[in-house]
Parts: C-alpha cells; sequence; structure tokens
C-alpha cells in the first residue's frame, strides 16, 4: 500500500530527531540499532512521494509561489505524508484519483495537503456510476412494460430500481416515484464507494409521522363541555 510505504518518511524524520536530542554513548547506539529503518523502503517511500510532487508540479506551473527553497519543499513533503496516512490515503489508486482531478484543475497555484485528499476521496464518476438525474431516466424506461432491451449502465442502476419497484417507476407520477429510486440509488451509491455488496436488501423508509389535523371550534367545544361534565360527576 502506498501510504504504509509513505510512513517511512515519517519515522526516519521522527528518528533523527531523537537520535539528535539522545546522548552519546552505548544506549543511544541501541536506540539507533532498533529504530534504524529499512533503507528499500525509505527509498521506495521517498519515490512515492517525489513522484507525486514532480506530478503536481507539472499540474500547477505556479507551484514555485508556495516553496522559496529546498528545505521548504523537503518540509511539505513529510506534511503531506503525514496528511495522506492520517486521512487514510491508503493505495496507489487513490493518489491516482487525486492526480486526475488536480489535473482537470483550473488554478496554476498549489493546493493544500487537504484539497487534494478531498480530491483522493473517490465520487461516483470514478466508478462509471451515472448522475442520479440519468440512472432515474434509465430506470423509468427499463421499467416500462414495453421495454424490452434490459440494458443497464451499472449494477447499481439496476438495484435501485429493483428496491424502489419497477410498478412504481412505471406508473406513479415522477413527483411520486423519484423519491423513491433517490433513496434506494443513493444507498446503493454509498456501498459501491464503500467496497461493500449490492446484493443485501435496501431497508424500506419508515413512513412519515401524520401531520395532525386542524379540529373545527365547535368540535373542540363539544370535547370540552363534555370533559367538564364529566369533572363535575366526579367531584
Amino acid at each position: 500500500m502506498a501510504a504504509r510505504n509513505i510512513a517511512e518518511i515519517i519515522s526516519l524524520d521522527s528518528h533523527a530527531r531523537t537520535v539528535r536530542l539522545g546522548q552519546h554513548g552505548p544506549a543511544t547506539k541501541h536506540l539507533h540499532a532498533e529504530q534504524q529503518p529499512d533503507p528499500d523502503r525509505l527509498r521506495e517511500a521517498a519515490g512515492i512521494i517525489n513522484k507525486l510532487f514532480a506530478e503536481l508540479q507539472a499540474c500547477f506551473p505556479a507551484w514555485k509561489h508556495s516553496f522559496s527553497s529546498q528545505q521548504d519543499i523537503a518540509a511539505a513533503k513529510r506534511s503531506w505524508a503525514r496528511g495522506l496516512i492520517e486521512a487514510g490515503i491508503s493505495s496507489e489508486q487513490q493518489l491516482r484519483w487525486g492526480l486526475r482531478k488536480a489535473r482537470r484543475s483550473e488554478s496554476p497555484f498549489w493546493p493544500s495537503v487537504g484539497q487534494f485528499i478531498k480530491w483522493c476521496q473517490p465520487d461516483p464518476g470514478d466508478y462509471g456510476l451515472p448522475t442520479p438525474e440519468s440512472a432515474f431516466k434509465e430506470a423509468s424506461r427499463n421499467s416500462h412494460p414495453a421495454c424490452i432491451c434490459n440494458k443497464w449502465s451499472h449494477p447499481a442502476v439496476y438495484v435501485a430500481a429493483r428496491e424502489a419497484g419497477k410498478y412504481e417507476l412505471a406508473n406513479l407520477p415522477q413527483d411520486k416515484s423519484w423519491p423513491l429510486f433517490k433513496r434506494s440509488y443513493d444507498i446503493a451509491v454509498r456501498r459501491v464507494l464503500e467496497g461493500e455488496e449490492l446484493d443485501g436488501e435496501i431497508p424500506k423508509a419508515l413512513p412519515k409521522t401524520p401531520e395532525p389535523r386542524p379540529v373545527a371550534p365547535e368540535i373542540a367545544q363539544q370535547h370540552i363541555d363534555r370533559i367538564k361534565q364529566m369533572l363535575k360527576r366526579g367531584s
């Protein structure tokens, strides 16, 4: 995993600070032997960060405005490594998503690590999922009894249509069928993005709590009078 290797850069930095602050002697040598990072992992981790920064420098031509020296770049690489690990960016696929969106950015300036982390998070388009509106049109079309093709752009669209009800999609007016489908599709999309199985049943939405209906004044007065009579009999 990419981030596991990137973490070695942080280990190296922390180890260097520990050795510099320690006292010379046998204990320090023992600590040095125990905490010495694997050179091969360090080279691999450094290669990942260096490649990432080189790609980003090509994407953002004004990157020099953010770094005035090589020391600034080195510090940024360590900071970015920490940020990526803390955010759970743990695969090269996530880094590729981030770089793909970085290449589409219209800004020439270097992004913050927070912005890049956001780019590394998958969105429905990264999985070939259509927009909810397009998915609804597809589901409604394929649910019509006259439709014989039943081609689905993504399994999530089929699952959402099945759970919303093909009869409902084909027969209810759009203002009724759209909420049914939208809820099922949102759940199906979330399952895809989180790597869950699509086969499980999607729980039905709870019925809305009925709104209280106003009581006519004369009916309300009758209730009040009845209560008063009951209180008089009981006194």
